[in-house]
């Protein structure tokens, strides 16, 4: 399993997005009928521009296309999401960040295809990683991994999501080195609801995402236990 930096671990999306698209794009956000359609890395300026476009009440969809980006932007993001009520589509990827954050936040999840959502780590991965040893961080850098990861217990307690769903299969046995996707049924037994697939037979296309199927019964035997304090 490869060992990121905290915060090399949120922008290491470009290299999925990079997968899918040969030239790295501007984001942009707009306004398209009823959908806020947003297209690239999510970070403080991008967050603030679609959430001051998701409160027109006329609005009823995000549609993200995105490799992720800045924790506290997408949990942001997540939270206007989520008070709203809104709907979200991913025509062809939101990873890192994005799903994380934002697509669990979303009252029904469209998905162009297989792999368009997929999870390599959040931050109670990151804590995971401080506190067994598997690399070595700055007491900064630790410390605000642990305001993060504060922050996304207290999202995903809200959403009623269990966040092991983000970073479970980078544990052996399954110990996937990039990024990791899974059927909408298992989505949902983590507390992710209301997935559906626009072309359920496609095959995934991310050659750095990987499918997984989740071996339930021996589950709660891998999820270890995550200090959010020191």
């Amino acid at each position: 399993m490869r060992l990121l930096r905290p915060f090399a671990a949120i922008s290491i999306c470009a290299l999925a997005v990079c997968a899918l698209h040969a030239q790295p794009r501007a984001t942009s956000i707009a306004r398209a009928g009823d959908a806020v359609v947003f297209d690239g890395r999510i970070d403080a300026a991008s967050a603030a521009r679609a959430i001051e476009l998701l409160q027109d009440g006329a609005v009823t969809r995000l549609v993200i296309t995105s490799g992720g980006g800045q924790v506290d932007a997408a949990i942001d993001l997540a939270l206007a999401v989520h008070a709203r009520q809104l709907d979200v589509e991913v025509p062809t990827a939101c990873l890192s960040s994005c799903a994380n954050y934002v697509l669990p936040a979303a009252r029904r999840k469209l998905l162009g295809r297989p792999g368009a959502v997929a999870w390599h780590g959040n931050m109670a991965h990151v804590l995971y990683l401080v506190q067994t040893g598997q690399g070595t961080w700055s007491g900064p850098e630790v410390e605000d991994a642990r305001r993060l990861a504060t922050r996304e217990a207290a999202l995903y307690a809200s959403l009623g999501v269990d966040g092991f769903v983000c970073w479970f299969a980078k544990l052996p046995p399954y110990a996937v080195d990039e990024f990791y996707t899974l059927a909408p049924a298992d989505m949902a037994r983590f507390g992710i609801h209301d997935v559906t697939l626009r072309d359920p037979t496609a095959a995934v296309a991310n050659p750095l995402v990987q499918a997984v199927q989740v071996d339930w019964p021996a589950l709660e035997a891998l999820r270890p236990t995550v200090r959010l304090e020191p």
